[in-house]
């Protein structure tokens, strides 16, 4: 008989567009994805479609979180997840907060330019598609105190009829290089009391 793990509202993380995020109320390393609206269960499906994908290309995680499969909820199926901590034990912060507060981002200019060029890196490496790429989407994880990484959370995967990009490098990379552009303009306008950001962005782009 499959186990059906109990989720309460104490385990509640956030939710997205389509699902809710939870602790996984046994392990700390790992969280469930359910859905929550009718519009869900078609981006599930595609999302862990390719998931699965990438786990038989047998591609390097650096840059996103791992999955492990589906498991039964009390709220209907779920899909669980790496839970990104930081090396304290706190849930790691996204992106965006580092980027929406001047402080912290001329905190951490010179390593947001590091690593936002190694996130782009890995993707282009392993070719992995994101539908698009949100700050929101992107946690900022601290490993040690020297070490950190950007990991993608959500919005993964390719929503074209065909998805040729999947299995062939050349157009894989250019779909990953039109999202990057989009999304490294998107961080100019989502953030306009920021002085910082356009030139962040210049030196990422260099």
């Amino acid at each position: 008989m499959t186990q059906i793990i109990q989720l309460t509202d104490k385990d509640y993380i956030s939710k997205g567009l389509h699902r809710k995020c939870y602790h996984h109320p046994t392990n700390p390393d790992q969280c469930i994805k359910v859905n929550y609206n009718d519009g869900a269960e078609q981006e599930t499906n595609r999302e862990i479609a390719y998931y699965k994908h990438l786990i038989k290309r047998n591609i390097s995680w650096d840059a996103l979180a791992k999955y492990y499969g589906p498991v039964q909820t009390n709220f209907g199926e779920g899909h669980l997840f790496e839970l990104i901590r930081n090396y304290d034990g706190k849930t790691s912060t996204p992106l965006e907060t580092y980027l929406a507060d001047q402080q912290l981002t001329q905190q951490y200019y010179d390593e947001l330019i590091v690593l936002l060029k190694a996130l782009k890196t890995a993707l282009l490496n392993n070719r992995i598609i994101t539908m698009t790429i949100k700050s929101k989407n992107i946690l900022f994880q601290h490993i040690s105190e020297q070490k950190s990484r950007l990991v993608i959370i959500d919005n993964i995967g390719n929503s074209t009829f065909i998805p040729i990009a999947n299995y062939v490098p050349y157009f894989a990379k250019a779909k990953i290089e039109r999202t990057w552009h989009r999304f490294l303009k998107s961080l100019i306008k989502e953030n306009p009391n920021n002085n910082l950001i356009k030139n962040l962005v210049d030196e990422v782009n260099r």
